[in-house]
């Protein structure tokens, strides 16, 4: 037997019928016709005014930059951050005890951190500029080794760290598993140039 609808089920479906037709076609007529586009070009416009916001700031900042550049530019020369001594060997005891002025520096909580062993490497050839380089070991808990490698970073002498090792320290002790053993090679340069040597004349050996 089919089943039939009252009246007011007949009324409320036709209802739901035609809303259901409204809304389909206010989609296929209206609303991707004319209101998508709409909201697209508004979102253009509020990306655009966003960007213009940003370049207006920018210009706001163009005479402090300026005279920033100005006064960069007509500053006198500076290399602070490199060894100021001339010779190779100076220049190396020089860094060596900038590292350990900066373990010194180090707050003595968190395990600390020790040097056990420092040694210099033969300078090579690094034009325009010679470099130094010392291989240093240390005995360093985890929170003192992140406080030092942050103070060698940001501090005005320019360092490199060319190399580093970090591994557990194998030596026994209460804190073993806390201590790390780190092995080093911090780099830097001189303030000079290298010397320029004439080139050997015809039959005076080169040296």
């Amino acid at each position: 037997m089919p089943l039939r609808l009252t009246r007011r089920e007949q009324r409320v479906a036709a209802w739901l019928l035609a809303a259901l037709g409204l809304i389909a076609a206010y989609f296929i007529a209206i609303h991707w016709w004319f209101t998508a586009p709409l909201q697209s070009i508004s979102a253009d416009m509020h990306t655009l005014r966003a960007e213009q916001q940003r370049y207006q700031a920018l210009e706001l900042q163009r005479p402090l930059l300026e005279a920033q550049l100005a006064q960069a530019a007509n500053a006198p020369h500076s290399n602070a951050g490199l060894l100021p001594d001339a010779d190779a060997g100076a220049a190396t005891a020089q860094l060596m005890q900038e590292v350990a002025s900066q373990l010194q520096g180090l707050a003595p909580e968190g395990g600390g951190c020790t040097m056990t062993n420092r040694m210099p490497i033969p300078p090579g050839d690094s034009a325009p500029y010679r470099q130094v380089k010392v291989s240093i070991n240390l005995d360093c808990a985890i929170e003192p080794l992140a406080s030092l490698l942050y103070k060698l970073e940001n501090q005005p002498l320019a360092l490199f760290v060319e190399t580093l090792s970090i591994r557990r320290n194998p030596m026994p002790g209460p804190d073993a598993n806390h201590r790390l053993a780190v092995q080093l090679q911090i780099g830097a340069y001189l303030d000079n140039p290298p010397v320029q040597r004439p080139p050997a004349g015809k039959g005076e050996p080169a040296t």
